[in-house]
């Protein structure tokens, strides 16, 4: 699960401060730009923002798309090129705000967060991007190079669909879309991990099963997080008045909305089915504890007697071959060793140590 982010270098300054909290990166901050309209699309890549075009009423609708939040050059010429309030820019800069959405008189400021699972540890990586949305201009600011996104790029790219012949308000609903989308492959994957272990805590539950519950658990807290904000935020933009929103983009937000509601109801029912299956686990583990010991009581009562029975008479019997073998103790020591062995791969086999 993410820890909350250090903003000590914050502490004392003034509010509007342009300080990055998240991670820091040695690379370059990338600028991609799309220009595109109905029937074209020209894909660059920029040096600087003073290559930046001024977006013209009635020209090619306009995507930057700014790659790494470290260089403070670039932040500073955003700020003034966009017209940034300082706070505005202290959001983008603050890499763990929550998803939110606020109006301005000549735009819309969204941030959202792109989840997706890492390899091998099953845990989410979380990397805040942040969108300002003016008619016919749409930038985006992300933490740093990669992201899921390039579904949309291809659509652009291709002229597939709506997003080249819409506006930029529909490339901002595109792209939520596919962040949003990806919510859903996180929760199919846990949905099956779930499935999977509810079987194995059914017919042989174990120790492991106790911890991989507890980190599905983290995992759903963690998309929980992040998904009853862009609930928040999907609903905000659906009823938005801003005039940078067409009347034709409402309803593609109304299902965005109907898509976030969904995955904040199947994240309670998977919660919901983790506690079952804790409560199922700790049910069976009693239960085979007291298998053990039935087994165990049968098993101490049947040499109960056998040992009164040695304890008084001791095994000073006169003719007792084993008594005049040579080897006598050394066998039976090294019998009671390979006994004391078996009974323990006896037990592991039968999972109760």
């Amino acid at each position: 699960m993410k820890k909350v982010s250090k903003r000590s270098g914050k502490a004392g300054l003034p509010p509007g401060s342009m300080v990055h909290v998240g991670q820091q990166s040695d690379q370059p901050t990338g600028l991609q730009l799309f220009r595109f309209d109905a029937s074209s699309v020209h894909e660059t890549a920029l040096t600087g923002l003073q290559e930046l075009p001024e977006q013209q009423p009635g020209g090619p609708n306009l995507w930057l798309n700014i790659d790494g939040l470290h260089d403070d050059s670039v932040m500073h010429a955003a700020a003034q090129r966009f017209g940034l309030h300082p706070l505005l820019v202290e959001d983008i800069l603050n890499t763990d705000h929550r998803p939110k959405l606020e109006e301005y008189e000549d735009g819309l400021f969204v941030i959202a967060k792109m989840l997706r699972p890492k390899q091998g540890n099953g845990t989410l990586e979380v990397e805040q991007i942040s969108f300002l949305l003016t008619k016919g201009t749409l930038v985006s600011f992300q933490e740093r190079p990669g992201d899921v996104l390039d579904p949309v790029r291809e659509r652009l790219r291709q002229g597939l669909g709506r997003v080249r012949k819409a506006g930029t308000d529909y490339l901002l609903y595109a792209l939520l879309d596919v962040i949003v989308d990806h919510y859903f492959v996180i929760l199919e994957e846990t949905g099956k991990q779930i499935e999977e272990l509810e079987h194995k805590v059914v017919t042989r539950p174990g120790n492991e099963d106790l911890r991989f519950i507890q980190r599905l658990r983290s995992r759903l807290i963690e998309l929980s997080r992040h998904i009853t904000p862009m609930r928040e935020l999907a609903g905000r933009l659906h009823s938005s008045q801003s005039d940078c929103i067409e009347k034709a983009t409402r309803r593609y937000l109304t299902d965005l909305q109907d898509h976030t509601v969904y995955i904040a109801e199947t994240i309670g029912s998977f919660r919901e089915m983790l506690h079952s299956l804790e409560n199922t686990y700790h049910a069976g583990v009693n239960l085979r504890a007291g298998e053990v010991m039935k087994l165990l009581t049968i098993i101490a009562t049947i040499f109960i007697p056998l040992t009164f029975i040695v304890g008084i008479y001791g095994m000073n019997f006169r003719h007792m071959p084993e008594l005049e073998w040579r080897y006598g103790y050394h066998g039976v020591m090294a019998f009671m060793v390979l006994l004391a062995v078996a009974m323990l791969i006896w037990f592991k086999r039968k999972r109760w140590i």
